[in-house]
């Protein structure tokens, strides 16, 4: 009889009031610390509450192995992860590295060292660019894992012959993944709140950005300009399976911009359609790739949310920041089409880009008022290693702050040229007590959350 395997799958989260996600911004993970006033701590609280990622990463390894007959306990508790590993046969540890936990997740790497019962292998788009910042890994997986684990034999001796840095491409072709693979009393807490019903299923139609945003961008710099995409069909079969399996009211794609393949979104649609399924779904894409009537189809295929990047109302400051604008009468036109059309809008704007000032800054909120958008996320102008932006900045001995955890887009961590640490948390606090302590959003939000 074959002895039993046994691998531990551990995202190790911290314990803090606020919402950390290490698969957002490309894998790098956001935490929003917003500040620690009474209102930050309120917001900070609820959207913990309300936004509840996995690592879509894990999710594809952890049905990979158990498609070889390995047993996979997975942890997203520091001493969980350790007690695990004192009473069970550990053969690997798989650790998700990201910039925002890096010294939380090295940390609990040197405690596994220490008990000397199993390996660590460290995955994710982070450690992929800076392996050295993972010394005591005994494997880092360079490039997309899942690659790695659907070719792998299942064999722990063909791990072993590899070198610690572990070379593994990108997938030409997700149709190659497994269904993702998750503990239900996880996948029940999945949520995107205010934004969709829950539980709701993270889910990717393709990966690669061909902008040229990937100066500042991680998702465009790590994922690459090629588009790799699931066919409409297999998306669709996906969707289908997950509802049944866990219940999901609701799907989030995580593309960094959805539907870049030409047609794709036609299909799609009809695909959803064809089978006569109920649920909505939200996705993230560019403004100006959006029309009324790519919009309507949508909306018939159940999309109820959509983020976009406004990031400044200013043409000179977005032009500085080698970013492009969309006009504001086509924002403004794009938006009020989506909401007679009943999808709900979050849109996102950076404060504290380059040539920013405290005038333009107000103004950058200001304009967040007057679109009024479902929800509205505001974030710190972050140079993040690997990208040419930080760089740049790096060149200039401009980078003031090489604290990891800092790189969460809510702290300045670059020497600003108008704005200092103390002024840009006084922005954010105050963009966010300006737009959701108003009593029209306050009771959109609650009106929606007593419908569900």
């Amino acid at each position: 009889m074959a002895t039993s395997r046994f691998w531990l799958i551990s995202n190790p989260l911290p314990k803090s009031s606020t919402s950390c996600n290490k698969d957002l911004n490309g894998g790098y993970g956001t935490w929003d610390k917003i500040g620690n006033n009474f209102i930050s701590k309120i917001i900070g609280r609820l959207k913990k509450r309300n936004i509840k990622l996995p690592v879509l990463c894990l999710s594809y390894i952890q049905k990979l192995l158990e498609d070889r007959n390995i047993n996979c306990f997975y942890s997203e508790d520091f001493y969980e992860t350790l007690k695990i590993i004192s009473k069970k046969k550990i053969e690997y540890v798989v650790i998700y590295g990201s910039i925002i936990c890096c010294d939380y997740e090295n940390k609990l790497i040197e405690e596994i060292k220490k008990l000397k019962r199993t390996k660590v292998i460290v995955v994710g788009t982070f450690p992929t660019k800076f392996p050295e910042k993972f010394q005591s890994a005994d494997h880092i997986i360079c490039g997309e894992p899942e690659s790695f684990f659907i070719n792998w034999s299942g064999k722990i001796e063909d791990i072993s012959k590899e070198s610690r840095l572990i070379k593994s491409d990108n997938l030409t072709d997700l149709d190659y993944l497994p269904l993702p693979k998750y503990l239900k009393h996880k996948a029940k807490k999945f949520s995107y709140r205010p934004m969709l019903k829950n539980p709701t299923g993270f889910i990717e139609a393709s990966r690669g950005c061909p902008y040229s945003c990937g100066y500042y961008c991680t998702y465009g710099e790590n994922q690459g300009k090629l588009i790799r995409a699931h066919s409409p069909e297999r998306l669709v079969s996906i969707m289908k399976e997950l509802k049944k399996i866990y219940n999901f009211k609701s799907f989030q794609f995580r593309d960094p911009v959805f539907g870049l393949q030409k047609n794709f979104i036609e299909k799609f649609c009809y695909e959803i359609k064809k089978a006569n399924i109920n649920f909505e779904w939200g996705m993230e894409t560019r403004i100006d790739l959006l029309n009324e009537d790519i919009i309507s189809k949508m909306s018939k295929a159940g999309l109820k949310s959509i983020n976009i990047g406004i990031e400044t109302p200013d043409e000179n400051i977005a032009k500085g920041n080698k970013r492009k604008l969309c006009s504001e009468d086509k924002q403004r036109k794009l938006i009020n089409f989506a909401y007679s059309k009943k999808i709900r809008i979050n849109a996102f704007y950076i404060i504290g880009l380059e040539n920013d000032n405290y005038e333009s800054c107000i103004n950058t909120i200001n304009y967040a008022l007057s679109l009024n958008t479902y929800m509205a996320r505001f974030g710190v102008c972050t140079p993040y290693p690997g990208t040419g932006y930080y760089s740049d900045l790096k060149s200039d001995s401009r980078i003031i702050n090489n604290q990891l955890s800092s790189y969460n887009q809510q702290e300045l961590v670059f020497n600003h040229k108008n704005l200092n640490n103390k002024q840009i948390k006084t922005l954010i606090q105050k963009a966010y007590f300006k737009y959701y302590f108003r009593p029209k959003i306050i009771f959109k939000i609650i009106k929606q959350r007593l419908s569900k």
